[in-house]
């Protein structure tokens, strides 16, 4: 792979909390390439970097071979989580500046009546508001107090916030003063990140919507200097691409857009776990899967159907709400690094807290204190108990062994497996939870799913968690451990517009729906244009977000093509009808039907990362590699160990099994049996008795 300088590659890079993964694609050959390294939480770039020259170096690549470039990013999230964002300031209509505090009178939890919300993001004393008063029908009821602006931008630059979310009421139906207010920072404060509701989200909803403008202030500043950082450094290094960000609604954007629009990258690398989901589920001839992603601190689950993900534009993080166009991904925390604990009642505990990165698992030998759900696994034999990844990393099997001894088998007075086989039960629980979140509370059987577990710690507890769900069908990825760095690959660049625009279907001006969706394409035509994709490669779809009059949520209708008459919209409507009865169960068709948003969906189609030729094949069972004891259900049994590149296409692999490979180690427990299918993805299914 080392000597063509002519071949192309494309590269993705996704930033985790443990690990950095890379998967390296070669666009002549269809050839995939995969690295680890420890992530770098002080600067994440420089785990990515030194994770680009440890893959390109392995195989004597140029830097300028790679012309494209995709990354996700944890920036914005972990700035959320930790609450490290930016000093931000709120201009708003004077009357509601105390919007972010009030909320929704909705409790966090129904029967805790202990539960707070979190402490809005823009403290009150920051929050202002000016005289002045847009209608939801665009008229100017009250212009703009020039002089109270002046003065507003004036006291925060005096301040020294140096970032603003603007959210005018009714600023989606008219951003006349927005605009003005941003003309102001840009005379008298230049420097200042400025923020704009009618640019981010032209929407109603003042609550979610200046929600969500306050988080992209917040963390603009952050992801700004993140990604001006990395693009230093990799013009630096002579990687020919530019650098595009995976969104959270599972496409790409440029570094640019990203600096603008930083709240779309708040969950970038999910995203991309979800994007292998659709990928496997399209070429495997299985439509419905549900994936986990378990990484070092946290899983995250997708259901997709028919084989695409569900989209929402409701959700938050950490209590605060975002309302942007995402894929419906459920984010707990379990993880690898999952730390296990004892609560006063006496009970054992795994996470939210996590020993992450740094000091990471106990076994990994780097500070660790705290008994995690990898050192469980090493103390059951369920990881290699000399080295990970490859051998670059040693595993400390006996601290291992100490920690769960010394802080969880001692004071629940039981023996070492027991502990351990605990620690792991547990966070399967807590993973089953979510897994039931995204499905059974939501009308889906996972009966008719087939379970897609990846990252580093999925495939060592996908089947269990299969087992308990009664579903049928494991599918492992041949890179499980750089999954989301592979979903990357597959994503189209995706821009998201969307104005409000209420009104009942059978008295919708027909002119202005078209006009409103008219306006909405040609701004993403000169967008898409701008990056370089036009004809058969720019891809515009009409949708309109409706309910029933008085409902306060909403349901998602694609649009026909061609341009809309009455007939079209009647046919929303009965659309819609049909769509409600298949969500809530039932429908009532001699309800009035109303529009409420607009959306307009551009993508730039890129080129697919499809790989190369077919899994080698074989006969017979393959040969171990080694034998272990390992602990299953209590017992310890005599295990085969495999190494997964030596596995070949329809051998039959049964359990108990473990395979190892570079970025995951899948564990195959008594019962069940596996094999390869043509593409290298590993099936495993419940093995019937006598067979």
């Amino acid at each position: 792979m080392g000597e063509d300088v002519t071949a192309l590659f494309r590269l993705g890079v996704d930033t985790g909390g443990t690990f950095t993964d890379l998967c390296l694609f070669d666009e002549a050959s269809g050839r995939l390439e995969v690295a680890k390294v420890a992530s770098t939480p002080a600067d994440p770039a420089e785990a990515v970097i030194r994770g680009i020259e440890k893959l390109i170096g392995r195989y004597g690549l140029e830097p300028g071979q790679v012309r494209f470039l995709i990354h996700g990013t944890t920036v914005a999230t972990n700035a959320l989580l930790e609450g490290k964002g930016a000093a931000t300031a709120l201009i708003t209509t004077e009357g509601f500046e105390d919007v972010l505090l009030i909320g929704r009178q909705s409790r966090p939890r129904l029967y805790d009546f202990w539960a707070r919300r979190p402490t809005p993001i823009v403290p009150r004393r920051r929050c202002y508001g000016l005289p002045e008063r847009v209608l939801y029908t665009g008229e100017v009821l009250r212009p703009l107090d020039e002089v109270r602006a002046r003065a507003v931008v004036e006291e925060i630059k005096t301040q020294g916030i140096n970032s603003v979310a603007v959210c005018l009421i009714h600023s989606y139906a008219n951003p006349v003063h927005e605009k003005r207010i941003k003309a102001l920072f840009q005379e008298i404060f230049p420097q200042a990140f400025v923020t704009l509701s009618a640019e981010v989200l032209p929407e109603f909803r003042e609550y979610e919507r200046m929600s969500t403008i306050c988080i992209n202030a917040y963390v603009m500043p952050k992801v700004n200097a993140y990604v001006a950082h990395l693009e230093g450094m990799l013009k630096d290094m002579g990687v020919a691409s530019d650098l595009y960000i995976m969104q959270s609604n599972g496409g790409v954007i440029t570094a640019e857009t990203a600096r603008e629009s930083s709240a779309r990258t708040a969950l970038s690398g999910p995203a991309g776990g979800a994007l292998t989901g659709v990928y496997l589920a399209q070429r495997l001839d299985q439509p419905n899967v549900i994936t986990i992603d378990m990484g070092g601190t946290s899983s995250d689950i997708c259901l997709i159907e028919s084989g695409r993900p569900h989209l929402t534009t409701e959700a938050d993080i950490e209590g605060y709400p975002i309302r942007l166009p995402m894929i419906d991904i459920n984010t707990i925390g379990a993880g690898g690094g999952s730390i296990a604990w004892i609560d006063p009642g006496g009970a054992l505990r795994v996470g939210p807290r996590s020993a992450g990165a740094d000091p990471g698992p106990v076994c990994y030998g780097l500070g660790g204190r705290e008994p995690t759900v990898t050192d469980a696994n090493a103390v059951l034999g369920r990881i290699n108990p000399d080295y990970l990844l490859g051998g670059e990393m040693p595993v400390h099997l006996d601290r291992a062994r100490e920690v769960v001894e010394a802080k969880i088998a001692r004071p629940l007075g039981i023996d070492l497996l027991k502990a351990a086989e605990g620690i792991i039960a547990v966070v399967n629980a807590n993973m089953i939870r979510g897994i039931r979140r995204v499905s059974v509370e939501r009308g889906y059987d996972p009966r008719d799913f087939a379970l897609v577990p990846f990252g580093g710690a999925g495939p060592l507890h996908g089947v269990e968690l299969a087992q308990a769900l009664n579903m049928t069908r494991v599918i492992v990825p041949t890179h499980p451990g750089i999954a989301s760095a592979f979903g990357m690959l597959s994503a189209d660049v995706r821009h998201d517009y969307v104005q409000t625009f209420i009104r009942v279907a059978d008295q919708v001006e027909v002119s202005r729906l078209e006009a409103i969706y008219s306006e909405m394409e040609s701004q993403a035509a000169a967008q898409l244009d701008r990056e370089g994709f036009s004809g058969p490669a720019a891809e515009l779809s009409r949708l309109a977000d409706m309910r029933y009059v008085g409902q306060s949520y909403e349901l998602s209708i694609p649009l026909p093509g061609g341009r809309i008459d009455k007939r079209v919209i009647a046919s929303l409507a009965e659309q819609f009808h049909q769509s409600h009865e298949r969500a809530y169960g039932y429908a009532r068709a001699g309800e009035p039907v109303e529009f409420v948003n607009l959306r307009l969906v551009a993508l730039g189609k890129l080129p697919q990362s499809e790989l190369a030729g077919e899994w080698p094949r074989g006969q017979g069972e393959p040969e171990p590699i080694n034998r272990r004891p390992v602990v299953f259900n209590g017992r310890e049994l005599d295990t085969a160990i495999y190494e997964r590149s030596r596995l070949c296409q329809g051998q039959p692999l049964p359990g108990p099994a473990i395979v190892e490979q570079l970025d995951s180690t899948v564990v195959i427990p008594p019962g069940y049996g596996a094999v390869i299918e043509p593409r290298g993805n590993m099936i495993i299914e419940r093995q019937e008795v006598g067979s």
